[in-house]
């Protein structure tokens, strides 16, 4: 009786997230954005999520460091804490200091979460950053036909109190048919074993920055588009991984174009 009670539970916390996780995204404009999760066990610690606040649009994806069930719900209440500044402040990194500021006092010092966030200003058409103790954003340039890394902060949510004076948003230089990757760890950490030996090799960000810069462009256009981006990378993961799909952690991926 006790274990079926506990599979309820769990039940009712994926039903949950899934239908966080599932949701119609807005549309953002100019911009082509595509953005999914896949869990490695019964629930996510991995979630994103697009929110808008007049002419700003909030993308975002984050990983929780560990994997209890008390960590999800802490995402969830980031999340609505996200949702709620927003509403107040317009720069990312804000929202996320005042975010640390009300749940570091009320999570476990052992608990982390590393974030990588984007602002589009739809009315200037620029696009801005904010990170904290996540893996690179990768930017694909078309006119250079490169792709670049821009390096994550080091500090996670959580490892002190007052971030304010150390987070930052800074804007990237984002162009027509430019493409941002944000993605977690398991991209760049997926092994092509399915399981740990230590002879096992990992896919790195060589691999991730290879893979984007080689994706198809969209027939009859001379650019490639979120889609071609997004297909080529999980095509290349799952061939790395011999087409055997065992995850160690939870992976999202989110590609987002910016539309001629």
């Amino acid at each position: 009786l006790h274990w079926k009670e506990i599979r309820s539970e769990v039940d009712l916390w994926k039903e949950i997230q899934w239908k966080m996780l599932t949701k119609k995204l807005i549309e953002v404009p100019n911009l082509d954005v595509i953005v999914k999760s896949r869990p490695a066990w019964e629930i996510w610690w991995d979630s994103y999520d697009i929110i808008n606040q007049d002419e700003n649009y909030y993308i975002y994806v984050w990983d929780a460091t560990w994997h209890w069930v008390w960590a999800w719900f802490i995402m969830i209440m980031v999340n609505a804490l996200i949702s709620w500044f927003s509403k107040v402040y317009k720069s990312w990194a804000s929202i996320v200091s005042k975010t640390n500021e009300i749940l570091k006092p009320r999570v476990k010092a052992n608990l982390l979460m590393s974030l990588l966030l984007v602002r589009w200003d739809s009315e200037q058409k620029k696009m801005f950053m904010t990170w904290s103790g996540h893996e690179y954003l990768m930017i694909y340039k078309y006119k250079q036909n490169k792709t670049y890394r821009i390096k994550s902060w080091w500090v996670a949510l959580w490892m002190i109190k007052d971030i304010s004076k150390l987070i930052k948003e800074q804007e990237i230089k984002f162009e027509v048919n430019d493409i941002i990757v944000l993605y977690s760890d398991w991209i760049t950490e997926a092994i092509n074993k399915g399981k740990r030996d230590w002879s096992e090799e990992i896919f790195w960000e060589d691999r991730l920055e290879e893979s984007i810069n080689k994706s198809p462009k969209v027939n009859s256009k001379e650019y490639k588009s979120a889609r071609s981006v997004f297909n080529n990378i999980t095509m290349d993961l799952s061939r790395f991984m011999w087409y055997n799909h065992v995850q160690l952690d939870d992976v999202t991926l989110a590609v987002i174009h910016y539309k001629p």
